[in-house]
């Protein structure tokens, strides 16, 4: 989920801790509960930091360790330690839990994403994605909104309490719809090796993508039937270059943070640029999240991008950037 999505829910998990008879006894309890509630439901995207070393090492970082089961309560604590100080006379250990919680049903929701994140760290290094509600879900803001409208006419414990009910509801009919909708293309699909859906904002609407061992299938499903837009052939030009460039270090960032991840070569005067693009963000047949290689023509210069890339102008500059860094 993105940034302001987090500090909502971080919010309602706030006024949802005022169910909580010792919250409630104590004013400032109450408040620090809310502050850290917002603060921990944003601490797993503490990761930005890597930020620092570049946009390559925020992606390889990023929804990993931050987003992991140990990861958990050490947020919890740490995130509470630092607001405890400013409430002395406030109860730590609820304090914590309420913390803890916002901090787990942050996890919980980039799970449900397409995204994913990986959990398991650090058994496993395998990214999890249940794939049944959008980045920004409008359903689950508006059920927030809806809540904190009605405090003024309700206790704010209960309200949150239903309206969690619901959302947990919502969020369960997403993703029994995502199981039945898969398991409808894989009956239909039986030669796809993978079929990953991409939740629409609209209930019961997925774009849709399926590999073959041929090619990718990229498609939108609504109301059980599936609309084919475009293919993207596995055939590639180039595989020794597409092979080298998994070695850059940029683009090795990028791929580790995907799976679906699909390569092509494009041939310039000066050399050749080697794309690799995200398939499960797309705009129709543009797919904003990249890494771009270019190559010198000579095989001597080597300049390597990677980032999302918001309109036509961005990508010219990018590609620009590129070349001009080889002459």
């Amino acid at each position: 989920m993105d940034t302001f999505s987090h500090i909502i829910i971080g919010v309602g998990i706030g006024a949802l801790a005022q169910i909580d008879p010792t919250v409630t006894e104590s004013n400032a309890l109450s408040q620090a509960v809310i502050l850290s509630a917002v603060i921990g439901s944003n601490a797993p995207d503490f990761d930005f930091i890597y930020l620092l070393k570049g946009k390559g090492s925020y992606f390889r970082n990023h929804r990993s360790w931050s987003h992991s089961l140990p990861a958990l309560p050490l947020l919890g604590i740490a995130v509470s330690c630092l607001i405890y100080p400013l409430f002395p006379s406030s109860s730590f250990l609820h304090l914590f839990l309420w913390t803890l919680l916002a901090v787990i049903l942050h996890v919980v929701f980039d799970l449900f994403n397409v995204h994913g994140t990986q959990i398991l760290l650090p058994f496993s290094r395998k990214w999890i994605a249940f794939d049944s509600i959008p980045l920004l879900d409008p359903y689950i803001l508006t059920l927030h909104f809806l809540g904190f409208g009605l405090l003024p006419f309700f206790k704010a414990g209960e309200t949150f309490l239903i309206i969690y009910i619901f959302i947990f509801l919502y969020v369960a009919i997403r993703t029994l719809s995502a199981i039945a909708t898969k398991r409808h293309l894989q009956n239909h699909f039986r030669n796809a090796t993978r079929i990953k859906l991409i939740p629409r904002m609209a209930i019961f609407n997925w774009d849709v993508i399926i590999e073959t061992q041929e090619d990718f299938l990229f498609g939108v499903y609504s109301e059980n039937n599936l609309s084919i837009e475009h293919t993207l052939p596995k055939k590639i030009d180039f595989p020794v270059l597409v092979s080298d460039s998994r070695n850059d270090p940029s683009v090795s960032d990028f791929l580790s943070c995907t799976t679906y991840a699909y390569p092509f070569v494009r041939v310039r005067k000066s050399g050749y640029f080697v794309y690799w693009m995200d398939l499960r963000f797309r705009t129709n047949k543009f797919f904003p999240y990249l890494a771009i290689m270019f190559i010198s023509s000579d095989f001597k210069s080597k300049n390597s991008y990677v980032g999302k890339i918001h309109s036509l102008k961005e990508y010219k500059k990018v590609l620009k950037n590129l070349k001009d860094s080889y002459q």
